[in-house]
Order: C-alpha cells, then sequence, then structure tokens
C-alpha cells in the first residue's frame, strides 16, 4: 500500500491559482487543494493525508475523513506539517511500500531518506495532480465530477459545496 503526505500550505504556495485563492479565503485554498487531491486519489486509488500546520494557531490536532483514501489533518499549537510528518513516518512507515512526501522543506526531505520514502517537490506533485484532472475531464462527461464527490465527506465537502454555489451566483 502507498500513501502520500503532502504539506498542505508548500503546495497552495507553489500554485499560483491556489495562492490567488489563499489571499482570499484560508478555507477556499484548502478547499481546493483537498478538492485535487481527492480527484487524483480516486483515479489513482492511492491514500493521501494533507497537512496544514497550525504552528501559530490555537487549539488542539484534529483530523477529517474526508474520502475513503483522503484524510486532512490541521495540528495542533506548536506543531508544524513537517513535524508531523516526520512522526506519522517514525510511526507508520512499516504499514506502506512507499511514502511520498510532498514539500518544499529540503531539510525534511532529507531527514526522510529511506528506500521507501520519496520526497517530490510541490511543483512536481501539482503537475502530477492536473495530468489527473486533465485525464479525468477528458475521458469522462463534464458531469463526471459526482463521481470524485460523492467520495467526500464532512465540512470539506460543505466548504467546497458553499464554494460553487457563490461561484455559480457570481457567474449569473
Amino acid at each position: 500500500m502507498k500513501i502520500i503526505l503532502v504539506d498542505g500550505y508548500n503546495v497552495i504556495h507553489a500554485s499560483s491559482s491556489l495562492r490567488a485563492l489563499l489571499s482570499k479565503s484560508v478555507y477556499k485554498a484548502q478547499a481546493k487543494l483537498v478538492e485535487m487531491i481527492c480527484s487524483h486519489c480516486s483515479l489513482q486509488n492511492i491514500k493521501a493525508c494533507i497537512v496544514f500546520d497550525a504552528y501559530r494557531g490555537e487549539g488542539a490536532e484534529r483530523k477529517e475523513e474526508v474520502s475513503p483514501l483522503v484524510s486532512v489533518v490541521y495540528t495542533g499549537k506548536g506543531k508544524t506539517a513537517d513535524s508531523f510528518i516526520e512522526s506519522f513516518i517514525a510511526k507508520h512507515k512499516s504499514n506502506y511500500s512507499l511514502i511520498y512526501v510532498i514539500t518544499s522543506d529540503l531539510a525534511e526531505g532529507m531527514t526522510v531518506l529511506d528506500e521507501r520514502i520519496i520526497p517530490v517537490s510541490p511543483k512536481n506533485f501539482l503537475k502530477e495532480v492536473k495530468t489527473s484532472l486533465n485525464f479525468i475531464s477528458k475521458s469522462y462527461s463534464p458531469r463526471a465530477k459526482p463521481f470524485v464527490y460523492h467520495l467526500i465527506s464532512g465540512d470539506v465537502l460543505r466548504r467546497i459545496r458553499e464554494e460553487k454555489l457563490s461561484k455559480d451566483k457570481r457567474k449569473s
């Protein structure tokens, strides 16, 4: 079994469109990234854990299962995405044949080097995700989005639907 560990804000900052969303709303940028990764993972049949750090924020760590393949972790106060990823690898490395670590932090990539742990830059990961999204849009009708949406649940789905309604209202 394989898993992708994603430093969410590293990927958001590597994408001009996600950065633009981030300037409007943290939640919109997060929801869009989660939506993209859910589609990618459903096509590739691979698990992912997207980590958003709350290093300066308040509150305890929380985890949301947004689909059977994708979970989102919001770290607790004082914990970075990198420290969560390192801890996850230390605890769960034996459970996976391959672990892809998506981060722009070179030090993080270097500390997790192992034959089963593959560091990937956020830009290269975004290229893979965009390839999956293009395949989905070309291979299925425009109405294929529900194929992926039925896998997303919880607060993330609510935020994605709210954003879509907001976008539809602006178009009309």
